[in-house]
Formats: C-alpha cells, structure tokens, sequence
C-alpha cells in the first residue's frame, strides 16, 4: 500500500511539467457494484446492462461520483497530508466501462503565488482508458506549503 499522500509536498520542489504518479484501476462487477452503492446513484444505468443498452448506450457505465474520486485521488495521494484543493473542474467526455482499465494521470501545467499569498499549482488531470483514450480531462488548482 502506497503512503505518499502522507508525505508533504512543497511548493518549492514543484516544477511545471512534472508528472503525477497516478494510479489504474481495472472495472469489473465489483468495482460497478461498490460505485453505485458507495454513491447511492440507483440509476439502472450504471448497473443494469440491458437498461442501460435499451436506453442508447454500449453498456453500463461508471457515474459522475466515482469519476470526481478517481481524479481526487490521483491529486491528493500527489499533493500529500498538507495540500489543500482550493477548486476543480472536469468534463466527462467519454465512457468508462466494465472491461476497462482506467488510469488517472497528471502534470503540473502551473505555479504561482496568488494575490493572498498561497502558494499555488495547476494541475491537468485525466482519466484514460484503452478502449476509448482519454475520458475525463480535469484542471485542479491546488495549495501547497512553502519551505
């Protein structure tokens, strides 16, 4: 089990361009059942296959609150115990489904101290599968400490 979001990420030791480690996940049926219960989304459309075929698409697919999370998680295992995310964003222009593996990834595409003060990184963050590339582009902006 990995502990780096326990460790503490400076600011200082940021640089536009570095990668975030990320993670992947392969879905399968226990994957589809914990999302869908963890989430309390009942829409048949994320655990009934010939619902959600009938209703226009390819199969089951992995809702709005597991999608936020897995792109959460790649940035605070990244950011460590004492970043702080001040907003994100994200858009789901693609299907995750069971059969897939899905990675989260990042890059640093940003650092600046703002008008308060804070010590501030920009990250693009994304969700990609092998079957249909990349789902879930994401920006977050993140607070970091400083040395």
């Amino acid at each position: 089990m990995s502990t780096s979001y326990l460790q503490v990420r400076y600011w200082d030791d940021v640089a536009v361009g570095d990668k975030l480690p990320g993670f992947s996940m392969a879905l399968n049926w226990t994957t589809m059942a914990t999302q869908v219960h963890g989430s309390q989304d009942w829409n048949r459309i994320h655990h009934d296959p010939d619902y959600a075929i009938d209703s226009g698409h390819k199969g089951i697919f992995y809702n709005t609150g597991w999608t936020a999370g897995m792109l959460s998680r790649a940035v605070t295992d990244w950011m460590g115990i004492e970043g702080w995310v001040k907003g994100f964003n994200f858009q789901m222009r693609g299907m995750n489904m069971n059969g897939d593996t899905v990675t989260a990834k990042g890059e640093v595409t940003g650092k600046t101290i703002d008008e308060a003060g804070d010590a501030i990184v920009v990250l693009d963050v994304w969700l990609e599968n092998e079957r249909a590339g990349k789902t879930t582009p994401a920006e977050y902006v993140v607070r970091l400490p400083q040395r």
